[in-house]
């Protein structure tokens, strides 16, 4: 490509005016042409006190144009101008050299003009070379001005247009086009806002709910419900038939969901990273217990010498291959229990914490109540009863073989590192011993306990046999001062009086086998094991235990409640219970009038002093994770029993576990205990970014739910049994229906039923208390009402994989609440030949 400028010879085309329009238009230079000097091989060095000139198109073409001009004037008039002397010879690079006659160098040929693009001309300014253009170009020769028949040469730039009107016809037409397309998207516009249907779509807009917790409710129900099944034939299946078809690690119920919420916002708490010099010492020790335990490397090399060296620390068992020196008659199974303590757990044959005076529930005491073994049972006893299906007479030999092959075989083998058939015998007493402890604390399992009260001398003269001075002196009078006047709590007093006849009977050996055991079970989740899955959610459930976690927790999480709505919701529930059950005798609703609620976290747990107390005297090695986490979770122990004969804050309980989403009913102090992390999504609060109707179907049916346990747990239930009971059997499948006991399904069913029918009451309630029919949708669900969101948001709610199989007893469940309801059958406009149809009202 040529990079000279394109000219055109028109002198004869351009009229007079437009050559005084050239001549006398202001130059854009501040300076006059230069006057024409001799040309030299070195230009001269520019001037001390000349002004640097900066470079301009369009100044140069201007300049170049009026020397032209007046050359072209000088020509043909035959007259000499007089040269125009400047201030100074500023170096000026001129976009293209005017044509002259007396030139040294020969004239450059004309070329013949025609029309451009305004884009090729803009070229022939832009295209020159930049070092071309700010080197100075020599000055001209000086030459004397001849009559030249040569047109005159100018070029043409984008800086100077022809007159007329559009340069291209193209151009005129696309303005009209986008004309006439702005104005019909304005009439278009319009036309929508001023029309019906656009007012029925805004409508409909309006009444959706958009926050980010309606579109996750939205989510799981449709992730969750099948449309192909009919809510009034199979409400469970229609709810939950997709859940169900998942993969097993996607069939998280509700409770699942909480608590791994809860593990991972408690792994971000523990794993982020923050200026030490910021962190609270409680955090401190928090995220160094987490490194230490997420240590693998470490704690490998450790174990399983830490917890064998913890076990030799205590009265040793006949079991263990270095127990040589066991004493029977010497051996006090009281004092081998006292020491144990918290290293035993709820697997202890005694265990003690902490409760409330009958007279004034805030005053703190001592509580002594029998071991919890479901963590070391409940799954052989299920596996048992599926299986093998056994009579009552053949119950115990089954339960007492399968405990020995499935337990005691594999800890024998992995913990102790023995032949199992070596202590074969002494493995079948331990198996008879659990029995028999299992068979002692199967009253204990309830909602609510019975709780006895005496003085610890009263229990040493009601229960001769047990040496309990010498339990409590084993470990516990080291932390309390206690006096043979002081109130305990006793929580099933008849295990202890079975305990008694079950140590007579057993011989001293297995009982401090058992207790070895016991111990090992219960300290073994803190030393490393390879057979033992191993990762970050072991490391955060072990810590989230102690109250430094727990405070870290609600140092993030507090203000995601409001504990004021929060309460005044709950009183409503407790309030509209009350009333759907007047016709229940008064002594039976004085439990639920007095019911009182824990809500959030207690205030103590915000305080760094109280809670780095306990703790601020021990010394942690991080490379050792199973002698940090003793030493701190022990500190923490002794610091609570020794608040025993003190009281409680208004606003605390002896158990309020705060990163554990699990409600708890503390039936000594009446009140239930409903967590923070239990306050999350799905479930949901009051005043809320969500319809009410979803604050109902979540955590108003799980708190009706937990009333509606302390309620029955002390009523005759047989009438309502016996009324739901066909209504049960008639969604299960063949093999089940035929099955003798359904009692403990039913009692399940009957609270659930009864929280779902009070939720419903309640909401309609606070629907006509305030004029509300009809509140925002969910999206993609406009088509339900309240109720029926209500009802939908519940089941979808309570999806369990429970239900997976066909007819199920949890399928059975969710089905008959909603048979039992008269609002289910009236919104989903089921019919009497429908399965699910209220025909009797059985609550």
């Amino acid at each position: 490509m040529s990079y000279e400028p394109r000219r055109i010879a028109s002198p004869v085309n351009r009229t007079h005016s437009f050559e005084i329009a050239i001549s006398t238009s202001p130059p854009l230079s501040p300076y006059p042409d230069p006057d024409p000097v001799e040309p030299s091989r070195s230009p001269p060095p520019p001037p001390a006190h000349a002004p640097k000139r900066l470079y301009s198109p369009r100044r140069s073409v201007h300049e170049t144009i009026i020397r032209e001009l007046r050359e072209y004037t000088t020509t043909r008039s035959g007259l000499a101008q007089p040269p125009i002397s400047p201030p100074a010879a500023p170096a000026v690079a001129p976009l293209a050299e005017a044509e002259t006659t007396c030139s040294d160098e020969a004239s450059e040929p004309v070329h013949e003009s025609s029309d451009f693009d305004n884009q090729e001309e803009e070229e022939n300014v832009q295209e020159r070379n930049v070092d071309e253009l700010d080197a100075p170009s020599p000055p001209p020769a000086p030459c004397v001005p001849t009559e030249t028949s040569q047109p005159i040469v100018f070029p043409i730039t984008p800086f100077y247009r022809r007159k007329g009107g559009c340069p291209k016809f193209s151009i005129c037409i696309g303005g009209l086009c986008a004309t006439f397309f702005i104005l019909s998207i304005i009439f278009l516009i319009f036309w929508l806002v001023s029309s019906s249907d656009f007012r029925s779509i805004s409508s409909k807009i309006k009444n959706v709910c958009s926050s980010r917790e309606c579109i996750d409710m939205a989510f799981r129900m449709s992730s969750n419900i099948e449309e192909k099944i009919e809510p009034c034939e199979n409400f469970y299946q229609h709810s939950c038939h997709k859940f169900n078809t998942q993969t097993e690690d996607h069939q998280l119920n509700f409770l699942s969901q909480l608590k791994e919420s809860s593990m991972t916002n408690m792994h971000g708490l523990l794993t982020n990273e923050e200026n030490p010099a910021e962190m609270l010492k409680s955090t401190k020790l928090a995220k160094s217990l987490y490194e230490s335990c997420m240590n693998a490397v470490q704690r490998s090399s450790n174990s399983p010498a830490d917890l064998h060296n913890l076990i030799q620390n205590f009265p040793c068992g006949p079991i263990l291959p270095q127990c040589h020196n066991f004493n029977s008659d010497s051996y006090s199974w009281e004092r081998h229990s006292g020491m144990l303590d918290w290293y035993a757990g709820d697997y202890n044959l005694i265990v003690y914490g902490r409760d409330v005076h009958p007279q004034d529930r805030s005053k703190i005491i001592l509580q002594i109540r029998p071991p919890n073994l479901e963590k070391m049972t409940g799954q052989i006893l299920r596996n048992l009863l599926e299986l093998a299906k056994p009579s009552s007479t053949e119950f115990e030999p089954l339960f007492q073989l399968s405990l020995r092959q499935n337990l005691l075989n594999d800890f024998v083998r992995f913990q102790l590192l023995q032949d199992p058939r070596s202590v074969q015998s002494d493995l079948d007493n331990v198996a008879r011993l659990i029995v028999d402890l299992h068979a002692a604390t199967r009253k204990s399992a309830t909602i609510t306990p019975n709780a006895t009260y005496m003085t610890i001398n009263e229990l040493s003269q009601a229960l001769p046999q047990l040496f309990f001075r010498e339990f409590l002196d084993a470990y516990l009078s080291n932390i309390y001062k206690w006096t043979e006047e002081d109130l305990i709590s006793i929580q099933d007093y008849e295990y202890f009086a079975r305990l008694v006849d079950i140590m007579a009977t057993t011989d001293r050996k297995t009982v401090a086998n058992y207790l070895v055991i016991a111990t090992t079970f219960n300290m073994e989740q803190y030393s490393y094991s390879p057979r033992e899955q191993f990762g970050w959610r072991e490391c955060v459930d072990q810590i989230s235990r102690l109250d430094i976690a727990s405070k870290l927790f609600i140092d993030k999480n507090a203000n995601i409640i409001e504990i004021e709505k929060i309460f005044e919701f709950l009183t409503t529930l407790k309030t509209d219970f009350i009333s759907t059950h007047r016709s229940t005798p008064l002594q039976y609703l004085s439990t639920i009038n007095r019911l009182g609620f824990y809500v959030g976290y207690p205030k103590r747990l915000q305080n760094e002093d109280i809670v780095w107390r306990p703790v601020s005297q021990l010394s942690t090695n991080q490379s050792n994770y199973f002698d940090s986490i003793i030493r701190v979770s022990r500190a923490e122990r002794e610091y609570s029993l020794s608040q025993i004969g003190t009281y409680l804050d208004i606003d605390d309980t002896t158990e309020f576990p705060v990163i554990n989403p699990t409600m708890l009913y503390n039936s000594h102090v009446g009140a239930i205990v409903i967590p923070l992390s239990f306050l999350k999504p799905p479930i949901h609060q009051p005043d809320g970014d969500v319809p009410m109707y979803a604050v109902y179907s979540s955590l108003g049916i799980t708190i009706l739910q937990m009333i509606s346990k302390v309620f029955w747990d002390g009523l005759d239930k047989s009438s309502q049994l016996q009324c739901l009971d066909n209504v049960y059997r008639g969604f299960l499948n063949g093999n089940r229906q035929r099955a003798a006991n359904l009692d403990n399904q039913l009692f399940s069913t009957i609270e659930l039923s009864d929280a779902f029918k009070t939720a419903i009451y309640s909401y309609t309630k606070w629907q006509n208390d305030r004029d509300i029919h009809r509140e925002k949708s969910l999206p993609a669900f406009d088509n339900l009402d309240s109720v029926s969101s209500l009802m939908l948001t519940f089941s979808t709610l309570f999806c369990s994989n429970e239900g997976q199989e066909p007819g199920s007893d949890y399928e059975a469940m969710i089905n008959t609440v909603a048979a039992n309801s008269k609002m289910f059958t009236i919104h989903f406009n089921c019919n009497n030949t429908s399965r699910i149809f209220n025909r009797r009202t059985c609550l």
